[in-house]
């Protein structure tokens, strides 16, 4: 029988924790990342449980349906604020070009 477990107030992945304890060791442009705020609370493909914590949805990410903390990151992070998120890896501005008279 296949059950899933629902995880939205820790790291669901022991090694995902550890490189956010260790600043990702060996991980230069990922540290750089992090530390220039480009954390998952502000990546598209992050969907929140709660203020701290939430699902990486980003099907490129290593960290693909893990359960993450908001101020972790990775190579597949795609900048798109810390507020709402759309799920995509081109920004609603280059999807319509900027047009003004598009509403968003």
């Amino acid at each position: 029988m296949n059950q899933n477990h629902v995880i939205t107030d820790r790291w669901s992945n022991e090694e995902s924790r550890r490189l956010y304890e260790q600043r990702w060791p060996g991980e230069g442009k990922v540290l750089r990342q992090y530390e220039n705020g480009n954390q998952c609370g502000g990546c598209s493909f992050f969907a929140p449980f709660n203020s701290d914590w939430g699902l990486c949805c980003h099907a490129k990410s290593r960290h693909h349906l893990e359960t993450v903390f908001e101020h972790f990151t990775c190579e597949s992070f795609v900048n798109e604020g810390w507020e709402a998120h759309s799920f995509r890896e081109v920004s609603i501005d280059e999807l319509f070009g900027g047009d003004p008279h598009i509403e968003t």
